[in-house]
Parts: structure tokens; sequence; C-alpha cells
């Protein structure tokens, strides 16, 4: 494995040079999804290590250009754009918002392969862009009915950040559920980063006027902490169950066990997952935290578990190193790419179809401050 803690470079030395692949890694490291920075970081790192020892891309070894997804969507697809210009990046890749996600598609614009790594509401169409995370189908629906079959919920609220990903997985989940028993009786969106705790009172209130029997929540990071302890402190956590697809191992940790009853999640992959392949990546992510984050003795690991947005950051640079073979990934791969690819993941082979990724996911259910799976919902076929 490479260091994973490497000294800091000079601006000349982190661009790297043509013997290197120059990857912009976009993770947070402020705002509601700073929360799961370090993790991705770590992920990634891991990811970059396996490559580079299997022979690199196409004998490159990968070089990280670090930028903050925290900052405002334009200001942070600029610097994406001015790297490009620049010749300092080669590709793409990372974990972070939607609306990031747009800014950085305009920018890109066939100019170089860019894998967009979290789960994100689909019709994503941007020359270059590959989506490998978790679409609504798969991940919002098939959860909710197997939460209607086994606990019987039908009236569900919703509550999201303000943003494209909550407003149009929430318009694509209503769609979805057209015809059948399932309702969603009302929507409310909040501001990211929302601190005001009456803004949550409000909208526990307008939960209980509803009479809905579950919350769905499109919360991020730290919004989705401040939600599920307002409502534990509003006493709801036993009547009303809750159900997010954007919650991981790492918020759960940061909402506290008292927080968490009747908290069901889902996703591709959780650290819960008792296969080969996961307890193999759980171990490895591990090693890559302590080498990038920990400050504990050698031996004595401080890492958390990997949550979900570890896992497809890891994904996602495993998948823009494959697309090409053994040649240097172009537009042009991602483009055939788009069409039909499949790759291994720690949680089961992802198959990408006309631009969506399609997974095997599960649902979990916390107990504490863990994430127990209680089903696979969806096979991620068709």
């Amino acid at each position: 494995m490479r260091s994973m803690s490497r000294p800091a470079r000079s601006p000349q030395q982190e661009r790297g040079s043509t013997e290197d692949y120059r990857v912009a890694l976009v993770l947070p490291r402020h705002g509601p999804a700073g929360i799961f920075g370090l993790e991705c970081l770590a992920a990634a790192e891991l990811a970059a290590a396996e490559i580079d020892n299997a022979g690199g891309v196409a004998g490159r070894s990968i070089r990280y250009v670090h930028v903050d997804a925290g900052g405002d969507p334009d200001v942070v697809a600029g610097r994406i754009g001015s790297l490009l210009r620049a010749g300092d990046i080669d590709a793409v890749t990372g974990w972070h918002l939607s609306n990031l996600r747009q800014s950085i598609a305009r920018v890109v614009q066939g100019r170089a392969p860019y894998v967009y790594a979290a789960a994100y509401e689909g019709g994503e169409l941007g020359d270059g862009v590959l989506c490998s995370g978790e679409v609504p189908g798969d991940q919002i629906l098939a959860s909710l009915a197997w939460l209607r079959t086994e606990l019987r919920l039908r009236r569900w609220f919703l509550v999201g950040n303000d943003y494209v990903w909550p407003r149009e997985t929430a318009a694509r989940t209503i769609e979805g559920l057209t015809g059948g028993d399932i309702r969603v009786l009302a929507c409310r969106f909040v501001a990211l980063g929302t601190e005001n705790p009456r803004v949550w009172q409000s909208v526990i209130e307008e939960v209980v006027r509803t009479g809905a029997e579950g919350v769905i929540t499109l919360l991020v990071g730290s919004d989705a902490v401040r939600f599920n302890r307002a409502f534990a402190e509003a006493d709801l956590s036993a009547s009303v169950v809750r159900f997010s697809p954007f919650i991981d191992e790492t918020v759960v940790l940061a909402t506290g066990a008292e927080a968490t009853e009747n908290l069901f999640v889902s996703a591709g992959w959780f650290s819960s997952l008792q296969t080969a392949s996961a307890e193999e990546f759980a171990r490895k992510f591990r090693g890559a935290w302590d080498l990038v984050c920990g400050t504990e003795e050698v031996g004595t690991s401080t890492a958390p578990a990997p949550g979900t947005m570890a896992e497809t950051t890891y994904s996602g640079v495993h998948l823009l190193a494959s697309i090409a073979g053994r040649t240097i990934p172009t537009v042009r791969d991602t483009r055939r790419a788009f069409s039909s690819w499949a790759w291994d993941s720690p949680h089961g082979t992802v198959e990408l179809r006309a631009g969506e990724a399609r997974h095997p996911v599960h649902l979990a259910v916390a107990d504490g401050v863990d994430l127990d799976v209680v089903a696979q919902v969806s096979n991620g076929r068709r």
C-alpha cells in the first residue's frame, strides 16, 4: 500500500507530473456534509493504493488534487474549470451534493471523465459524467414497500434540505407511489445548515398535525443529526418511524443512541453486511483511516465503521480507473460505460444501464449507534 500520510506539497508538486494520473478529488471539508469528509478521504486513499499496487491507471500512479466541496457550488466548479484549463487534472471524482454535481457537470462538458460517487435523484445526462450511486426507485420505493408489508406504514411526511436532490427525489418518490396505498401527506424543505432549533420544532409540529405514521428524511449530515435529536426530544421516536436513504454509520454515531429508536436506513452498503467482500473492505478501511487520520500508536485503531459515503467514494475511484481497461480513461470511455457497464463493489455487483447505477439495496434499523441489516429490498435489476 502506498503511503497515505504524505508531507504537504507546493502548488507545483500538487499538480503532479505527466507520469501521474491526476484526479480532482472533490470532498466536503465543512458545511452540513463535512461530517463525511474524513471517511471519504480515507476510502479514496485506500482505492488509490489498491489501484497503484495493481499497476496504476495505464501505468500511472493516482495523484489527487484536493478540492473542498463545502463551498458555493459555482465557486467550487470554477476551481475545477481552472484546473482543467491549466491542464492540471485528467479527471474528477468524489462524494458531494447534487447541486455541486450539476455545476461541475456544466464545467466539465466532455472535457474530462467525471465520476459522481453519491446516491442521487437520477436524470444526469452531462457529457463525460457517470453517476455511480443509488437512485430513488431502488433505494426508497423498494424500502417503503417493505415497510408497508412488514410494519403496515402507509402515511408518510417528508422533510428534506432545500436543494435539487431532496426536491427531485421527493417528486420521483411521490410519482412512483401513484396508484398504490402508500401516500406522502406533506413535504417540508429547510435550508442546508439549519441550526435554529425553532425551525426543527416547527417541522416536528407539522409532522404531528398531519398524523403521519412515518417520516422520510432527505437531510444531509449534521442537519440529519439535528432533526433526529429534536425528534427524540419531542418524544416521537417510539410512535413515529423515521426512514432515510442518506444516513450512514457516521450520522447515527453523531446522533447518539438516545435518538435512534425506530430509525430505518436504506443503502447499498452497511458495515454490518456479513459477506467476505464487506468484511475485507471494512478491515482495509480501518488501516487506511489510521494512516490518514489516526493519531494513536501503531496497531491501535481509531477508525469508525465505514459508512456508505466512504464505500461509494471508494467504488467511484475504482470505477473511474476501470472504464478504459489498460489505457487512460477518456470521455469516450465514459460514454460507452454510460450505456452499459458493471463493476464489483464491497456490497455486490453494480450495473450501470442508461446512466443509472442499479445496486443491490439493503434496509437496516438502528440499534443504539449501530445499523443492523434486516432485509435486502432490491437486487438492483429490473
